[in-house]
């Protein structure tokens, strides 16, 4: 083994050690989410993250760092804080040991939630959008020999890396949902106008700088994977648009109850 191997090991043995049994789902949050996805838990179980050694912390506001577990309609769920990113200078592997830990711990199914800029007019700052696909446009790849978990170099096929089953479920609930494609850049900086109207002929919707890497590791450790885009604000020069990070969260608490929402169902329609 490697030490990205003993560290997984030795993080889902603390998760067992600490929480019991796996839940049935993880859903790691993004920017914003943390408060309102909250409100759906029953039971909870805390655990913040500084009590699992080499766990890494994030540093960016809207990410608080502390794992939630309880019921959300019967079905027992993980709540993931503590999201961190490429540009506070973490690797690829640092990036996904939380999933990949949760994953070994026993955990079959991953949902993750980002907060994302619209790239398109038809889809306003509030709306949610389940992903259809990626676009990866930068963000490091867990998968490549010297961040994967054992040292090899990971050819995986990812035409179905967001479960079309979860995922045709959640819109049989809610039809009102618009899959989209989503766009992964390594920012902190936000894209330019030009980059946004390139984005738009590549057949992206949205965009934002996280989630890629947690789902080709998740996908990779044998987990299902669905993930959902908060569309907090339009991208730079649609509309006039100039974003920023404090309208991601000013958008995020407004439209709360709706993801809160749209959250639950998705749990709630997770394969079994």
């Amino acid at each position: 083994m490697n030490f990205e191997t003993d560290l997984v090991a030795h993080l889902a043995g603390s998760l067992q050690g600490h929480l019991g049994s796996a839940p049935d789902v993880a859903v790691v949050l993004g920017s914003g989410w943390a408060e309102r996805a909250d409100t759906l838990l029953s039971g909870v179980e805390r655990l913040p993250l500084s009590e699992l050694e080499h766990w890494p912390l994030p540093k960016v506001e809207g990410h608080s760092p502390e794992l939630r577990l309880g019921t959300v309609e019967g079905r027992r769920v993980l709540l993931c804080g503590g999201r961190v990113h490429s540009y506070e200078g973490w690797e690829a592997c640092e990036l996904v040991r939380g999933v990949r830990s949760i994953v070994k711990w026993g955990t079959s199914k991953i949902l993750l939630l980002n907060a994302a800029g619209s790239l398109r007019e038809n889809r306003p700052p509030g709306s949610l959008m389940p992903f259809a696909d990626h676009i990866n446009l930068g963000l490091p790849n867990p998968l490549a020999s010297d961040q994967s978990e054992d040292g090899g170099a990971h050819f995986m096929d990812v035409v179905d890396l967001y479960e079309p089953a979860w995922r045709d479920a959640l819109l049989a609930s809610r039809p009102d949902l618009i899959p989209g494609v989503y766009a992964g850049l390594p920012g902190p900086s936000y894209e330019t106008p030009a980059e946004v109207f390139r984005l738009q002929q590549m057949g992206a919707d949205a965009v934002g700088m996280s989630t890629i890497p947690e789902a080709l590791a998740a996908k990779s450790a044998g987990a299902c994977v669905m993930a959902l885009s908060m569309l907090t604000n339009y991208a730079a020069g649609i509309g006039g648009s100039r974003p920023s990070h404090a309208e991601v969260l000013e958008t995020a608490i407004k439209h709360g109850s709706a993801a809160a929402e749209v959250l639950a169902a998705t749990i709630q329609v997770a394969p079994r």
